[in-house]
C-alpha cells in the first residue's frame, strides 16, 4: 500500500465529520427557534401581585412579529410559599392599546406546558404591527387575579428559515464535491 493511499484514507473521516458537523450546526440552527418557544422567552412580568397569587409571564419569541408564532408561558404561586397552583384557570386576551376587542384571547393550561408547573397558550401574532395589552387573568380556588403588561408587535421579516437551510445544504454539497475533487486531482472518469 502506497502513503497516498494511506494518507487519502486517513483524510476522509475528518472530511465527513466535518461535513456530518456542519449539517448538524445547520439544522440544529432551523429547529432552534421553534423549540425555544416552549418555556422560555422574555420576561414581561417577574413575580407581580395579581389577587391571592404571584404571577410571572414569559413570551417568545423575544421579538414578537405580525403574523407569526406568539407563545405564552405562566407561572402561578402563592405568594407566601412560592409554591406552584396547578389548578387555576389562565386566561390571556390581547388587545390594542387603546382599543377594548380582544384580537386575541384563549386559555393557558398545563395540559400544553411541556413542563407542567407551568401554564402555556401558543397564538399567531396580530397582522397588524404596534403595541398591544397583554391580561393575564388568573382565577382558582383562592381568588382572582390579573397583570396586565404592553406586548410590541414588530412587522414581520422576510426572512424564511426554509431557504435558508437550502442554501446551506447547497453550501455544503458544493463543498463536499470541491474536497472530493481536491482529494483526487490526477484521477480523470473513463
Amino acid at each position: 500500500m502506497s502513503i497516498k493511499v494511506l494518507l487519502k484514507n486517513h483524510h476522509r473521516p475528518k472530511r465527513r465529520l466535518l461535513a456530518w458537523l456542519a449539517l448538524a450546526l445547520l439544522l440544529w440552527g432551523t429547529a432552534a427557534r421553534a423549540a425555544w418557544a416552549h418555556g422560555g422567552g422574555t420576561v414581561h412580568i417577574a413575580g407581580e401581585v395579581a389577587g391571592p397569587y404571584r404571577v410571572t409571564v414569559w413570551v417568545a419569541p423575544n421579538e414578537v412579529e405580525a403574523g407569526k408564532k406568539l407563545h405564552f408561558t405562566v407561572a402561578v404561586v402563592r405568594p407566601e410559599n412560592n409554591q406552584p397552583v396547578l389548578d387555576a384557570q389562565v386566561m390571556v386576551q390581547v388587545t390594542a392599546v387603546g382599543d377594548d376587542t380582544a384580537v386575541l384571547s384563549g386559555p393557558a393550561t398545563t395540559q400544553q406546558a411541556v413542563n407542567k408547573l407551568f401554564y402555556e397558550a401558543d397564538f399567531k401574532a396580530p397582522q397588524n404591527p404596534g403595541e398591544y395589552q397583554v391580561q393575564t387573568r388568573v382565577s382558582g380556588s383562592e381568588g382572582e387575579g390579573e397583570v396586565l403588561f404592553v406586548l410590541p408587535i414588530k412587522p414581520a421579516s422576510g426572512s424564511n428559515f426554509l431557504v435558508i437551510g437550502l442554501i446551506g445544504l447547497v453550501v455544503i454539497g458544493g463543498l463536499g464535491l470541491l474536497l472530493n475533487q481536491r482529494r483526487e486531482p490526477g484521477r480523470r472518469a473513463d
